[in-house]
């Protein structure tokens, strides 16, 4: 019976053993990490652009309003703009905490400081005695971001968009139907 393949890794002492990881895989989750601030960065823009857009729709219509008429067309993208100003908010409103079941996020301020101050700083110093930890640490909190860029600012950003859109063309079409019945008087 011929005996078990030993591994090349086996015999080595146990520093030997670890993982070996590229020169710049550190580059490349610091690269992952920045490239995901600037995205958040670049939705919280756009929303605070789409509000400022709606806002001054409600101007308008609140200066119509005071005038003692309101175009249909105006109601219309008010109300879309409403709309549209609601979900633009939602792309930026901050969460403070973590989500329950999600795992600890020792680089997310909502989710670290659920722990006393000694513990935190315990556990940190614990994640970095080990390269892979570290990565690991950076990976987590890599990947709990993008979830929230995915489900929730791009998401409520792409949804706001869209309702802008969609009361723009609708405000368009109101109008037009409105001066054809005007036209056919």
């Amino acid at each position: 019976m011929a005996a078990p393949r030993l591994n090349m890794g086996d015999h080595l002492p146990y520093e030997a053993k670890q993982k070996r990881y590229a020169p710049d895989a550190i580059h490349l989750i610091r690269t992952t990490q920045q490239i995901q601030v600037q995205l958040s960065a670049m939705a919280d823009a756009k929303a605070s652009i789409l509000m400022g857009a709606t806002f001054v729709v409600f101007t308008i219509t609140l200066n119509q309003t005071s005038k003692g008429y309101v175009a249909p067309e105006m109601l219309v993208l008010a109300a879309f703009a409403l709309a549209s100003a609601a979900l633009a908010v939602m792309a930026v409103l901050p969460a403070v905490g973590p989500k329950p079941g999600t795992p600890l996020n020792l680089l997310f301020f909502g989710s670290f400081t659920q722990l006393g101050q000694e513990e935190y700083i315990d556990t940190l110093i614990e994640h970095m005695q080990e390269e892979e930890e570290v990565y690991r640490t950076m990976a987590r909190d890599i990947y709990q971001h993008g979830n929230v860029l995915r489900r929730k600012k791009y998401r409520f950003l792409a949804l706001s968009y869209r309702t802008f859109l969609t009361g723009m063309v609708l405000t368009v079409l109101t109008f037009a139907v409105d001066r054809l019945h005007l036209i056919h008087l």
